[in-house]
């Protein structure tokens, strides 16, 4: 071979092995950086009329939600799909969409659809996926019953009246009206500090029979928000206030009153302090600490009904901050 020629060959193949070692090392150290996509959220679910997971073949029908984009919102997606191991007189499913929210980052959804009149009754699965534009999705199911309009429950727990008080000092002094009913009175003021009581106005409509009612105050760093009596983790929560009913032979409401008249105010339950050592609990109180203890931050208040005769719930949560210092 050339001695010129052998030696732009050996020439060459340095050069791409230089080149490969090269490349490779490169790599090696070039940090690859993840991009993290941020999935859309779903709360505050309302299916059915007072959230009763009810839909009545034929008529009109109740959906509530919120969404908050990880991105921009894209589309809202809502599958009633029938379930594996029910029975049902025939095939059938539903799905509606919306893009009426694309490109916003958080929007209340309130809807009111037919349920269709050919749908077989029976529970079904409620799917509501919302999409982002980002490319994520987020799935969240729930429970509904299709029925004839005949057959609509003579009882049907719902969460009727939800106020609450503000009282400066327990029992006496003056009070200011917090919340009522889906409004906060003073949008800039969603606290309460220590040695102010929480004191509330809860009613319960269409109710018969024996049922207990329970007013939770709960930590929402906890990630605890029961909507049924047996969901209940009484080491979590702090309760306000606990009414029992028994033998009610006709529908009729029921409240937490305790026929109390504070500055011509009835319908309320007995108040809570904050900052108390134990909380209202019956029949036994429990001592306000360890994970409980007083702090700091955001707090869930609501309300949890059951009524044992029927075997029907209902549940509603607000949230607001706590004070201490």
């Amino acid at each position: 071979m050339n001695l010129n020629l052998k030696n732009k060959l050996q020439f060459s193949l340095l050069s791409i092995f230089s080149t490969i070692l090269f490349l490779t090392s490169c790599n090696n150290n070039e940090e690859v950086e993840e991009i993290i996509l941020i999935a859309p959220t779903v709360s505050e679910v309302e299916v059915g009329l007072f959230n009763n997971e009810l839909g009545v073949v034929g008529e009109d029908f109740h959906f509530n939600a919120e969404f908050l984009a990880g991105d921009l919102l894209n589309l809202v997606t809502i599958n009633i799909e029938q379930r594996e191991g029910e029975t049902y007189s025939t095939d059938w499913s539903f799905e509606m969409v919306w893009d009426k929210y694309q490109g916003l980052k958080n929007a209340t959804m309130h809807q009111h659809f037919d349920i269709p009149a050919e749908a077989p009754k029976g529970i079904y699965d409620f799917i509501i996926t919302v999409t982002d534009q980002n490319g994520t999705s987020s799935e969240e199911v729930r429970n509904i019953e299709l029925i004839d309009a005949a057959d609509f429950p003579e009882v049907n727990p719902h969460v009727e009246v939800f106020g609450v008080d503000k009282i400066n000092v327990e029992g006496t002094g003056g009070f200011n009206n917090f919340y009522n009913n889906g409004e906060f009175r003073n949008p800039e003021e969603t606290f309460f500090g220590v040695d102010e009581s929480i004191w509330s106005s809860l009613q319960i409509g269409e109710i018969k029979g024996d049922g207990i009612l329970y007013g939770l105050l709960i930590k929402k760093s906890l990630n605890h928000k029961p909507e049924t009596l047996e969901a209940i983790d009484f080491s979590k929560v702090i309760v306000t206030e606990v009414k029992e009913h028994t033998g009610f032979e006709e529908v009729r409401t029921f409240s937490n009153s305790f026929n109390t008249n504070f500055n011509n105010h009835y319908m309320y339950g007995v108040p809570l302090k904050i900052g108390a050592t134990e909380d209202n609990n019956f029949p036994e109180t429990t001592t306000i600490t360890g994970d409980l203890a007083w702090e700091n931050g955001t707090y869930y208040y609501g309300v949890v009904y059951y009524n044992f005769t029927y075997l029907k719930s209902a549940f509603q949560y607000i949230e607001f901050d706590i004070i201490i210092e």
